[in-house]
């Protein structure tokens, strides 16, 4: 099992946001399949100028796709594809995005899964660890009215636009999800909008709590997701860091900044 982090973000850059709190199923489960990730929100920019598109930066190398990732700035590329059974047949995805992000000392990744977690040999993996996941939900996602599965993935119910307003949106008025009032923000050098999710406390009666597919799902009680919606050249891509209470103010502060360094390159 991997547990991605949940992330307490400081005002840094955002005004507080305004709590929407919804009702929440009573029970639920945990961990992660699709990826994409979070950032933590920063104070809305000038939208970047049409010139000429950025590129990667020289001294940047491969992300490593399993194991100890030492200290560094990495490429990793986001891809858009959907192969999971509850994923439409019909649509074609965009091409896949690359992103830059930086990386500290006792980070990891894990063979199959898009995310830069505490490293377990650390000791810090658990409800008190973290992790940034890093990009999907771009051509194509779906809400579930009720989150609380009974096996891993059901076909979504709710169906959702191709914008991040169309996205955000529908997260905000599913009346099983606790959210906080979106607000505008600048990620990579591109625009879109952050909100925090906050998990259910009691998970016990679900195989998994999924809200979107594709997406991954809760990784323990009250895990929590910063989750920035970021439009990339019309490419919707999300970013989010979770973590939990017990989550080291440390590792909080070293999971917004991995989130702050992303760089996208369409």
């Amino acid at each position: 099992m991997i547990w991605l982090v949940r992330q307490e973000f400081s005002a840094r850059g955002r005004t507080a946001s305004r709590h929407v709190r919804r009702a929440v199923p009573a029970a639920i489960a945990l961990i992660m399949v699709a990826g994409c990730t979070s950032v933590a929100p920063t104070s809305p920019s000038v939208a970047p100028t049409a010139s000429a598109p950025p590129t990667a930066s020289a001294e940047s190398s491969s992300l490593p796709l399993d194991g100890p990732v030492a200290p560094g700035r990495y490429r990793y590329v986001v891809d858009n594809s959907c192969d999971d059974p509850a994923c439409p047949v019909e649509g074609r995805p965009p091409s896949a995005l690359d992103l830059e992000i930086t990386v500290p000392a006792g980070y990891a990744t894990f063979e199959g899964f898009p995310v830069i977690a505490v490293d377990t040999v650390s000791g810090t993996n658990g409800p008190d660890g973290g992790a940034v996941v890093l990009g999907w939900t771009s051509f194509w996602v779906g809400l579930n009215s009720d989150p609380c599965l009974e096996v891993a993935h059901e076909r979504t119910d709710i169906s959702v636009g191709l914008t991040v307003d169309d996205f955000v949106a529908a997260v905000v008025a599913h009346q099983e999800l606790d959210v906080t009032e979106p607000t505008d923000v600048e990620l990579g050098g591109y625009q879109g909008k952050f909100f925090s999710l906050t998990g259910p406390s009691d998970i016990s009666g679900c195989d998994n709590w999924r809200p979107w597919d594709p997406g991954f799902f809760v990784q323990g009680p009250d895990n929590h997701w910063d989750v920035w919606v970021i439009d990339a050249d019309g490419f919707r891509v999300l970013i989010v860091t979770e973590y939990f209470p017990g989550t080291p103010d440390d590792v909080k502060s070293e999971l917004r900044d991995m989130a702050e360094s992303i760089r996208f390159f369409p």
